[in-house]
């Protein structure tokens, strides 16, 4: 093994342990947070106002600036031109101050109106309508905060240094935990907002801290005229708009979930934290640690390379996907009843959660292996094509909702949010073999054959050890209504 894939492989270790370990944090963070709200009308509220500066937050934050500066920011590094990447690097921290300091103002001084607006169900009444506004002014900071800890941690990334940007997540999670139990009582569910916002401000510092330890202090500057920042800028757009409509599609999720209970919005939450657990210990880690080669290999023109990474990537996707396909459509509310049913979280609130989170299995092995190839766009610098894709999926998403919501409720809208994947995945696959030419479509064929037969076998063993009362609602259940 060559010393580069001996770093990659160590940095993956560490990579996956720290996020495995952030993800048992955040597990900790729901069990706390369902045993002590459940799907109170006030917790709905919260889940379904913090998508906003979610959805703004892809438009400036971490995983768009990371996409969007890594490449450039690599390609200085391999020209050995360490003082212009680091110059672009306080550049782009002097603009993410001015511009997404001013969105954070706006959105704050808006929060009435803009809740009111979105949320017509939820704000009906003046306490809703207050608690909405309250929860999202606190939210809106970290916005910011998130900015600028994704400038840092791109360039932390394009030192192939992993291990802080997956640490602070920890640090979020313990702190959100350590507010929601010093401060409910007297704040209620603002305690998991507030909770939210200091634990962000902590990940600034961290990374800042971090930066400093391999390198040097990264300080804003108004250089808005270099033209690599424009540079940067100009790949931002299309991966920005592109992962604003994928959180466009949760904020189209919640929008129509007020119409089908004041529970549901809460209910599609649960559901997706599980459903994200894989995606966030293996597939994430798989797309952090291969996104700097990916970028090289693009820079250096090494087109054999670049095919067999991504080939690789998405076999990896597979592999660890599928088995909690299978135990997310067999067993769900067995997941659900050992997570969440405790404290105010009772069993019908179980049963709908688990029927969400059967519907949202049937598009987790396209949903991670979407992470590997828009990492694969982006390190060609051609992300506009996701961002066509994106927008066909938006549609798509809003029609199937339309469809779905009323006949089969909460479960209607995961299994539209899980089919927007699915065909996401085929049209980036084939648009990526259009540009690249052939990425072993038959061999991850075979292995997706291979992982799906051991699936099968697991899904028939976890049925026959489960058994009925364990796996997926009946149909006469409150969750297919």
């Amino acid at each position: 093994m060559s010393d580069h894939k001996r770093r990659l492989a160590i940095a993956a270790v560490i990579v996956a342990s720290a996020t495995a370990i952030s993800r048992l944090t955040g597990l900790g963070r729901e069990v706390i947070t369902a045993a002590i709200y459940g799907v109170d009308p006030s917790y709905n509220t919260f889940v379904s106002v913090s998508v906003i500066p979610q959805l703004v937050q892809q438009l400036f934050a971490d995983a768009a600036i990371s996409a969007a500066f890594v490449p450039v920011f690599t390609s200085l590094l391999a020209k050995g031109d360490k003082e212009r990447a680091y110059r672009l690097a306080a550049n782009l921290l002097g603009l993410i101050v001015v511009v997404v300091g001013a969105a954070v103002v706006v959105l704050a001084l808006a929060a009435g109106p803009l809740t009111e607006w979105m949320y017509p169900e939820l704000t009906a009444t003046p306490a809703g309508a207050d608690l909405a506004a309250d929860l999202l002014r606190i939210l809106v900071p970290t916005i910011l905060f998130l900015s600028i800890a994704g400038a840092i941690s791109g360039v932390l990334y394009s030192f192939e240094r992993f291990t802080m940007p997956s640490v602070v997540s920890i640090v979020w999670n313990l702190t959100t935990i350590a507010a929601i139990a010093l401060f409910n009582d007297s704040l209620g569910v603002d305690a998991i907002a507030w909770g939210m916002l200091v634990g962000t401000l902590l990940e600034v510092v961290l990374l800042a801290g971090a930066a400093r330890y391999h390198g040097r202090w990264l300080w804003p500057r108004f250089g808005l005229g270099d033209p690599l920042l424009r540079r940067v800028l100009l790949l931002m757009v299309p991966i920005t708009i592109t992962l604003g409509v994928l959180n466009f599609n949760a904020l189209i999720g919640t929008w129509f979930a007020q119409f089908v209970s004041d529970r549901a919005a809460a209910e599609i939450g649960y559901a997706f934290r599980l459903y994200q657990l894989p995606q966030g210990i293996f597939a994430v880690t798989i797309g952090t640690v291969l996104f700097p080669s990916l970028s090289r290999f693009a820079a250096q023109k090494d087109e054999g390379r670049f095919r067999d990474t991504v080939s690789m990537g998405v076999r990896q996707m597979v592999f660890v996907s599928l088995p909690f396909v299978a135990w997310f459509l067999v067993m769900p509310a067995a997941f659900v009843q050992l997570v969440y049913e405790r404290g105010q979280f009772g069993a019908d609130a179980t049963a709908e959660v688990a029927g969400a989170l059967a519907f949202f299995a049937v598009g987790l092995v396209f949903a991670n292996s979407n992470i590997m190839l828009n990492r694969a766009f982006q390190s060609l610098q051609k992300p506009w094509l996701p961002m066509y894709v994106s927008f066909a999926n938006l549609a798509v998403n809003v029609l199937l909702c339309w469809l779905l919501y009323e006949p089969l409720g909460v479960p209607g809208i995961t299994l539209s949010m899980a089919t927007v994947s699915a065909v996401n995945f085929f049209a980036l696959f084939f648009l990526l073999r259009r540009d690249v030419g052939r990425i072993d479509g038959r061999r991850m064929a075979a292995a997706a054959g291979g992982a799906l037969l051991c699936s099968a076998a697991l899904a028939a063993v976890s049925t026959a050890s489960g058994g009925p009362s364990k796996g997926m609602p009946p149909a006469g259940s409150r969750s297919w209504s």
